[in-house]
């Protein structure tokens, strides 16, 4: 009760019973559980609350996201966040956070990518989402930044490497000299992305399956989840990963300009002024390029190349779609 009293307003309530119960919200490196609160009187706590254990090494940074940050940014596609810490005795994280199993539900079941209608309103709340963090020099010194985080790779040539060697001829001499370029020209593109417009802060893992949708739009507003990534960045790093890395190259072509179209109306309707749409696509052109690294990544941290061999493919056909190349000197 004590770490709830430091986010909501108890009034003086205290806490009678906590009882757990199942939920529909499989976690992929979490034990999430529905909990059912009852307090000696009525109070604007909540009565209903999932509770999210973090596995072993992960959640650390989510727990700080949702402690210092989500406040201050006051953004509705945050959801709520009612107490957390760490536990002691095994060192995982956890989280009480507002329930979403009963007014919200995933996009579409994954791999298949929601409609176009559903991804309209996924991309439209991303940017309000940015646009609630654009341009705040507050963000400085908070968290880690994108350029931080793309300059540790000094892995990526030897990883690349390797995983080259156990694609074998299933990799053509196309993409190999594709990312011989990438990568002798890699520090220029950060250099580049490190001066693009609207620091704001990002996701990081922003991919349709980590939102949830409203079943009634007009009492409630998408949510996005799981933030044990969030960095201060440019929005279209979440762009690109959302589009580029996940969707196959069919789906990409024809949702991506329109995406793109309303993403850019909805940072302007957030109150986003000074960027114009041909800025955010060559932006957008520059992320899709920077994500070549992002499987190669995956295959260093020895993901399964159940993840890492599609994202592979779908970021090559983006950055040959969009003549993202000629961006190389």
């Amino acid at each position: 009760m004590e770490e709830i009293s430091k986010h909501v307003d108890l009034a003086g309530a205290r806490l009678i019973s906590a009882t757990s119960r199942p939920i529909d919200a499989p976690g992929y490196l979490s034990d999430l559980v529905g909990v059912t609160l009852a307090w000696s009187t009525e109070t604007g706590a909540p009565v209903r609350a999932v509770l999210k254990a973090s596995h072993l090494g992960f959640g650390r940074e989510e727990l700080p996201f949702y402690q210092t940050i989500a406040g201050r940014l006051n953004c509705p596609v945050v959801p709520q966040f009612f107490g957390g810490g760490t536990d002691e005795p095994t060192g995982r994280t956890w989280l009480l956070m507002e329930d979403l199993s009963g007014s919200h539900e995933c996009p579409s079941e994954a791999p298949l990518p929601p409609t176009l209608a559903r991804s309209t309103k996924l991309v439209e709340a991303l940017a309000q989402f940015h646009a609630a963090g654009w341009d705040n020099t507050g963000w400085q010194g908070s968290a880690p930044t994108l350029w931080q985080r793309l300059r540790s790779s000094e892995w990526q040539e030897a990883a690349s490497e390797r995983l080259f060697i156990q694609a074998g001829d299933a990799l053509d001499d196309r993409t190999r000299g594709m990312y011989a370029r990438f990568q002798r020209n890699f520090l220029a593109l950060v250099e580049r992305a490190e001066h693009l417009q609207g620091k704001t802060l990002v996701h990081g893992d922003a991919h349709v399956w980590n939102w949830m949708l409203p079943r009634d739009d007009a009492v409630d507003v998408p949510k996005l989840i799981d933030w044990d990534g969030w960095h201060v960045g440019v929005g279209v790093w979440d762009l690109a990963y959302m589009m580029a890395l996940q969707w196959d190259r069919e789906v990409r072509q024809r949702f991506e300009t329109q995406l793109l179209d309303r993403y850019y109306a909805s940072l302007a309707a957030s109150g986003v002024s000074g960027y114009s749409r041909e800025k955010l696509q060559e932006d957008y052109r520059l992320a899709v390029l920077l994500h070549l690294r992002t499987p190669i990544a995956r295959f260093n941290r020895r993901m399964s190349a159940y993840f890492w061999w599609p994202q592979l493919r779908r970021i090559q056909h983006a950055v040959e779609d969009l003549r993202c190349l000629d961006m190389l000197t």
